[in-house]
């Protein structure tokens, strides 16, 4: 299959946006609240994240070009595209309700959207390219893990951190 740098590339940029955008709200929390709340016995240590999530974000990205190329009809592009777009703001908007506002109860409702829509995604790259599936399964696996850690978070911590 010929490359096409111009979908590449904008496959790319919209991972890219998503994941500064995500960084700049997860650094609020991170500076003004997260390293003082009791954390699950399972959260990874925070030089862990941005690694794990740059390689995930990068299998995202390669995956949604991969379907995105072999899907052999407008309709299948325009549908891959408005759910991928979607679960890049549903990423952007958890980011904003866990670290920026401290909402971590409505972030764990994002965040099991996320599994859902992640969910159908697999699916439609299984249904059109096997290779972007599995490129995306180890995504799917690290955001249900994110989903537990979250749900902990809510029971260690209760719904809301209140910032002072």
């Amino acid at each position: 299959m010929k490359i096409n740098f111009g979908r590449l590339a904008y496959c790319f940029i919209l991972v890219f946006l998503a994941m500064i955008a995500g960084r700049y709200y997860n650094s609020f929390g991170m500076l003004n609240w997260y390293n003082e709340i009791e954390k699950p016995m399972m959260t990874p240590p925070d030089m862990v994240f941005p690694i794990v999530w740059s390689i995930l974000y990068t299998l995202m990205a390669i995956a949604f070009y991969q379907a995105f190329m072999v899907a052999n009809t407008d309709k299948k592009r325009q549908k891959l595209n408005g759910y991928f777009l979607g679960l890049l703001f549903l990423h952007v908007l958890w980011s904003y309700a866990f670290f920026y506002m401290g909402y971590i109860g409505m972030a764990l409702i994002i965040v099991i959207i996320i599994d859902i829509v992640s969910y159908m995604i697999m699916m439609m790259f299984w249904a059109t390219s096997t290779a972007s599936a599995l490129m995306f399964f180890p995504y799917f696996v690290w955001i249900l893990f994110a989903t537990y850690l979250n749900a902990s978070f809510v029971n260690l911590n209760g719904f809301i951190i209140f910032l002072e």
